[in-house]
């Protein structure tokens, strides 16, 4: 063999155990990142699991407020699991409940203490329980709450036509005298408020008495003043807009917001559904009119509405996941409580 010849078959061989040397580290970081990926799966798997969710509800028939843990599999508690009792002293007549997941506070609307009252949250793997009892606001006769994204705390007083508020601010320095931001007084669209929710910028009521002339559902601004934008407790300046969104019904009981949709209960067996953005009073879908006697409703910040029913002792459900709204939605059985009453969701958030 030629000198040349010898040169290009070392060659050759040096490159074959170059190119053997590459695929070889190749493996090795192949195996690493696997090894890895299947250390960090279960770790990546819990960091984007659903956040654990507990459906509560108030029991007015009772005097109690009842729990279920809400799994993170599918939609609705299991198949003849039944609610845990949460509070059972301290109360007599609770209505309307409202969470606050982002402080852990639940809120009771209970008419016969002549005060509004919240509870600290404490879950623990699927069970949860409260602190004590605190007073929010004082003297008023509450059957609704609701609470927005910064903390402030709305609810209705039916007896004195009012819809009031305690700011996140008045709760921090411990001030228990509501503002009144709706007085029905001032304005004719207030009219036995009842239950109410509200998002970033709106407060929205149902009247319990003429709602087919003042508005069944009612949209307002939660700022009507500048008074009442800086939280003077004083301020009762009634000039904001308010707007009603359905005009159907004479008297309604539970609201609530789900995606661009409002939805609302009405004293008898049906369940309604209107845009927010809605102006026009035609607008109102009749979800459902299977219920018997529905009365608080509540999203989950999903895809599912759960609606109280007071006559079938029941918490049911609907997929409200929907870009229009149609009628005659199928509903589902929840879960089951005697004289259900108000509900609520507490996700639990990692704050």
């Amino acid at each position: 063999m030629s000198s040349r010849g010898a040169d290009d078959d070392r060659s050759l061989r040096a490159r074959r155990r170059r190119s053997g040397g590459s695929v070889c580290a190749l493996r090795g970081v192949l195996a690493v990142a696997t090894a890895t990926a299947a250390l960090l799966a279960p770790r990546c798997a819990e960091a984007f699991a659903a956040a654990p969710r507990f459906l509560i509800a108030s029991s007015p028939a009772t005097s109690t407020i009842a729990y279920i843990q809400l799994p993170g599999d599918r939609v609705g508690p299991r198949p003849g699991e039944a609610m845990r009792v949460l509070v059972s002293k301290g109360l007599t007549f609770p209505q309307g409940i409202a969470v606050d997941a982002y402080r852990h506070f639940l809120y009771v609307a209970d008419p016969s203490l002549g005060k509004l009252v919240r509870y600290k949250l404490r879950p623990s793997n699927d069970a949860l329980s409260v602190g004590k009892q605190q007073d929010v606001a004082s003297p008023v006769e509450v059957r609704a709450v609701a609470v927005d994204g910064m903390g402030n705390v709305w609810f209705t007083d039916e007896a004195n036509q009012r819809v009031l508020r305690v700011s996140a601010k008045q709760l921090e320095e411990g001030h228990r005298t509501p503002q009144v931001v709706y007085d029905g007084s001032v304005v004719p669209e207030v009219r036995s408020p009842g239950g109410l929710a509200v998002d970033n910028f709106f407060v929205y009521w149902l009247n319990k008495a003429q709602g087919k002339t003042a508005g069944s559902l009612v949209k307002a601004k939660q700022n009507p003043s500048a008074a009442l934008a800086s939280f003077n407790a004083s301020a009762t300046t009634q000039s904001g807009t308010v707007h009603p969104l359905a005009s159907n019904a004479e008297k309604c009981y539970g609201t609530c917001i789900a995606l661009g949709n409002m939805f609302y209960t009405d004293e008898f067996n049906k369940l309604y559904g209107v845009p927010r953005t809605a102006i026009a009073r035609g607008e109102v879908v009749t979800v459902s009119d299977s219920f018997k006697e529905p009365r608080g409703c509540t999203y989950d910040g999903d895809s599912t509405v759960y609606v109280a029913d007071k006559a079938a002792n029941a918490i049911y459900m609907f997929a409200a996941n929907m870009e229009q709204l149609r009628p005659d939605r199928p509903v589902g059985l929840a879960a089951e409580l005697q004289g259900a009453f108000g509900v609520a969701v507490y996700t639990l958030l990692n704050t």
